[in-house]
């Protein structure tokens, strides 16, 4: 009996590999097409098999949760271990911050200028740079990002932080402003000139 025929006489459409236990039946059974499918019917057989699937399905879904959890597990072992690793590494390359590096304001006193201090526009900003440095306000950039850097015993230097900056203006002597210019990059910094390196 093809599977096409099974459908149409049961109205139960099995997949393949049901369909192969369903016609070892047939081939066991003392009857033709119709009686098999007749009793097939009868016997309820279609609840059998459906209730194999959600058994199989829930198997299954075992399965996978099972797999997911050891897989998390691998990862944050693997995670772990690249951290103790990278922490020896880290210790044996001797790092510690970089001067003459990056920015030349730390973060806390950049955000606690912030805190009494107006920030400026970008042309706010040229203006000031222009008067103070004497340079040409059209060759002036405001950058509005910086970055800290660690250096190693092999004057290695990688970046350690990095932060969004906006120029702000205190008092002549309490400001801040990260630009480049004319392909030099400096920081205005408290009233003084200062080049930025990275």
């Amino acid at each position: 009996m093809m599977m096409q025929e099974f459908v149409e006489r049961t109205g139960f459409e099995p997949t393949a590999e049901e369909y192969s236990k369903i016609e070892e039946s047939y081939y066991n059974f003392d009857g033709d097409k119709d009686s098999f499918c007749k009793a097939f019917v009868d016997g309820g057989e279609e609840k059998k098999i459906c209730a194999a699937r959600a058994d199989e399905i829930k198997r299954l879904r075992s399965q996978m949760l099972e797999l997911e959890k050891m897989f998390k597990k691998d990862v944050a072992d693997r995670d772990q271990q690249i951290e103790i690793l990278t922490a020896e590494l880290d210790k044996e390359l001797e790092w510690k911050p970089s001067r003459g590096t990056g920015t030349n304001m730390d973060q806390d006193s950049y955000m606690n200028l912030t805190t009494s201090g107006r920030k400026m526009s970008d042309e706010e900003a040229k203006d000031f740079i222009a008067d103070e440095c004497g340079f040409s306000k059209e060759k002036i950039t405001i950058i509005h990002k910086v970055a800290t850097y660690e250096v190693n015993k092999y004057c290695r230097l990688r970046k350690s932080a990095e932060y969004e900056r906006e120029a702000v203006y205190e008092s002549t002597d309490w400001n801040y402003v990260r630009f480049d210019c004319a392909g030099f990059m400096y920081e205005m910094v408290n009233g003084q000139l200062e080049f930025y390196c990275c």
